[in-house]
Order: C-alpha cells, then sequence, then structure tokens
C-alpha cells in the first residue's frame, strides 16, 4: 500500500550516541501517530495488518534487573494493547515454544481479549496424512510410504520434524538411523546439560535450575514409562521431586507443560488436569536411549 511508503521514522538522531528507553518509547508514538485507523482498513475492504513477534517469550528479558527495561517491556506492551484493542491499528500475533508463555502475557498486561492457538503437534491421523501426501512427494521418498508408524516412534507429529527427518533421510540415500537423526542428537546433547544443572547458564534465564540429577533422572523415567499413555500429570511429577524442581524444568524447556486439552491435539484422550509430556519425540526417544544405556 503506497501509504506506508511516506513513513521516514529513526529510532534516534544522529547526534544521539545510544539507544534509551525514552528514544524508544517516543518512536513507539510516531509509529502510532503514522498508523492509519480502522476506517481506511473498511473503506478499502481489506482485514488490518499482522504484527508478528516471533519467540516472543524473549522480550522478558527486558524486564532482568532493570528499572529502565521494566518500564520499556510495560510500554511496549501495553502501545500493543493500544493500538490492537483501542484503536484497531492492526493485530498482534506473539509465537512462543514456552509453556508459561500465555499466562505471562495475560497476568503482565492484565487483558482478556488474547487468544492461544496451538500450531504445529497434530493428530496421530493429521500427521499421517500430511507425511503421505505432502512431504514424501515432495523428497521423491516412495519408499517410506505405509510407513508412519516407523517414522512417528522417532518424529512424533510435529510438522518441522517429520519434514526435517524425511529431508535427511532423503540426503542420506535412505541410511538415516535414529541415532543420526540431527533433532535425536540435539537432545542428547541437551539431557547431559540437564543431568548437570549446576553447569546450565541460559542468558534469557533469571533463575537458577531448582532440580538436581537424581530428579532429572526420575522425571525422565516417569515419561518414557508413560510414552503409551502420552503424557504424565503435573501433580504426579509433583509427588516425586516436587513443586518448585518440576516448574524449574519446565522453565528451562526440559518438560513442556500443557494447560489443558486444547494443547494436546497429539495425545490420545488428554487429561483435563494439567499434564506434562517431553519437549518433543527426539526428546523423549533420548530419555529412553539414556535411561537404557546409561542406568
Amino acid at each position: 500500500m503506497p501509504y506506508f511508503f511516506k513513513l521516514d521514522l529513526k529510532l534516534f538522531d544522529k547526534e544521539e550516541r545510544e539507544i534509551t528507553s525514552n528514544s524508544v518509547i517516543d518512536l513507539f508514538n510516531k509509529i502510532a501517530c503514522a498508523l492509519p485507523n480502522q476506517n481506511l482498513w473498511k473503506s478499502s475492504n481489506i482485514p488490518p495488518p499482522i504484527l508478528v513477534i516471533d519467540e516472543a517469550n524473549l522480550l522478558n528479558r527486558l524486564s532482568y534487573n532493570s528499572v529502565e527495561g521494566k518500564i520499556l517491556l510495560k510500554t511496549f506492551l501495553d502501545w500493543l494493547v493500544l493500538n490492537t484493542k483501542q484503536t484497531s491499528h492492526f493485530h498482534v500475533v506473539l509465537t512462543s515454544s514456552d509453556s508459561f508463555f500465555f499466562n505471562w502475557i495475560v497476568d503482565y498486561l492484565n487483558v482478556l481479549h488474547a487468544s492461544s492457538y496451538i500450531v504445529g503437534d497434530l493428530s496421530k491421523k493429521e500427521a499421517e496424512e500430511y507425511f503421505e501426501k505432502h512431504v514424501l512427494p515432495r523428497y521423491g521418498c516412495k519408499e517410506l510410504e505405509g510407513k508412519f508408524d516407523h517414522v512417528h516412534k522417532i518424529t512424533g507429529t510435529r510438522m518441522l520434524i517429520i519434514d526435517k527427518y524425511v529431508k535427511e533421510y532423503k540426503n542420506s540415500d535412505g541410511k538415516l538411523t535414529y541415532s543420526k537423526f540431527s533433532v535425536f542428537e540435539s537432545e542428547c546433547l541437551k539431557l547431559i546439560h540437564g543431568l548437570y544443572p549446576r553447569n546450565v547458564k541460559y542468558v534469557d534465564k533469571s533463575n537458577k535450575p531448582l532440580w538436581t540429577n537424581n530428579d532429572f533422572i526420575k522425571t525422565m523415567e516417569v515419561l518414557v514409562k508413560a510414552e503409551n499413555q502420552g503424557y504424565i500429570l503435573e501433580d504426579d511429577l509433583i509427588n516425586v521431586i516436587e513443586s518448585n524442581q518440576v516448574n524449574s524444568l519446565v522453565d528451562y524447556n526440559f518438560l513442556y507443560c500443557r494447560q489443558n486439552s486444547n494443547f494436546a491435539y497429539d495425545i490420545i484422550n488428554p487429561s483435563d488436569k494439567i499434564i506434562l509430556t517431553a519437549m518433543n519425540q527426539p526428546s523423549l526417544r533420548a530419555m529412553e536411549h539414556y535411561i537404557l544405556n546409561y542406568i
């Protein structure tokens, strides 16, 4: 739309030497003033634009150990609310793989109009259809037709992982094994870090890990044991390693917390209680590998 080519906004002028919260806030205000209101979209018979922020959970880094950062974060999120709800300048999609992100954003903003959608975890039937009708033709792997049960055991139902597995299978001339699948290898390395929590350091985490090596092993054991069910209850794991440790494992993305059945398309008959799973199917295979070979 030609309207937007007239925008010429800068974060700071040449004489300013650094970006400050005030300069960012000023930029937000300039953008808001420059954006067309909802009347333009309606008169043009087109929907408002959508602002997509990937891995939006990283926004909370702004609030770590900085009063100025907390002010900036609150200002930015308030700006999003203003332009989506009150002035209808645009819609916002915040994507995240963090289990706690949706609760965090709703609590932080104290808003009721946010909605959560799950993308990626299909039902097994949907995943098999995606595998057979879309992925195999794309890579020309006709020999894998009818073998989704075998592939599903390592990939699960996440589209990205299914696609990546078939691509690596093709590149290996059909010789790819579980142990050589890149996502499995990555999850194995991640588990090794989890077994030594004192050495775990993530730049986007302000709290230190609260679990022990023994807590981590117990968690892997109960997850692998519950594979046929597809999940464990949060309450059950709390009885094994206590609440703070469970929350810490979720916070560090060693466990995936599903608040309700809307987060469990890949699970048959999920509980109406909060459930926990491995972060993905290759992670569960890595846990199984460790338990069988090292415990």
